[in-house]
């Protein structure tokens, strides 16, 4: 009977460690990928800021060449009138001019992503200007929470 002396491969040894090596990187590599829907759902949420920062300049631009500067001023967008406060949108008519998916709510001058846990968190506000000088707050409030 002939000797085999040049066998190359693994052995069940070999690859039972490699399994286990591998197992070991997985489960440390898991929780960051364990977490991407709430990476998701802020990102929702940043794009939701992003198209409500745009509306206001949008109609603040409207506004301006308009000449409806003052409070109680309003404008017409897309055949929907839009109440002006200093030729910023009021708070409860910014939802107007932002187009958003069912999975976002609109409540109180906050976007709320619907899917959140707790829907208090992650979200993006929208307040009115308080005087002529100053711009509306848009903030994201608590996306770490998505």
């Amino acid at each position: 009977m002939k000797k085999l002396s040049n066998v190359k491969g693994f052995t069940l040894i070999e690859l039972v460690v490699v399994i286990v090596i591998l197992g070991i990187l997985a489960a440390t590599a898991a929780p960051k990928f364990i977490d991407l829907t709430g990476d998701a759902k802020a990102s929702v949420m940043q794009g939701v800021q992003g198209s409500v920062n745009s509306a206001a300049d949008l109609v603040h631009a409207k506004a301006l060449v308009e000449g409806a500067i003052s409070t109680g001023d309003s404008i017409t967008v897309a055949g929907s009138s839009v109440d002006l406060e200093y030729g910023w949108p009021e708070t409860a008519e910014i939802i107007k001019l932002v187009d958003v998916d069912d999975s976002i709510s609109f409540s109180g001058g906050a976007f709320f992503h619907l899917e959140s846990n707790d829907q208090v968190n992650c979200r993006v506000t929208y307040t009115q200007p308080s005087n002529a000088t100053t711009r509306p707050s848009i903030t994201a409030v608590d996306l770490d929470k998505c």
